[in-house]
């Protein structure tokens, strides 16, 4: 079990330097667009909200409300 977690580690901490590259690059390629924007921010809370779920913190729970309730007032 140990050695899973070592493995596991170091092919985290191998493969992440390349995922935050392509992640980087695909980003960098989207065009600037209002209509496009607006999906981003939708996409970003979505993501959000399954993060805030995984915690089970209630300040979590909190700050994305805060989030929403600022996003909804622009």
């Amino acid at each position: 079990l140990i050695y899973s977690v070592v493995i596991h580690r170091k092919m985290l901490s191998f493969l992440l330097p390349f995922a935050s590259k392509i992640v980087s690059d695909a980003v960098s390629k989207i065009p600037e667009d209002a209509e496009l924007g607006e999906k981003l921010i939708d996409l970003c809370l979505v993501i959000l909200k399954k993060a805030v779920k995984l915690t089970k913190t209630d300040m979590d729970d909190k700050l994305l409300e805060q989030v929403e309730k600022s996003i909804q007032s622009r």
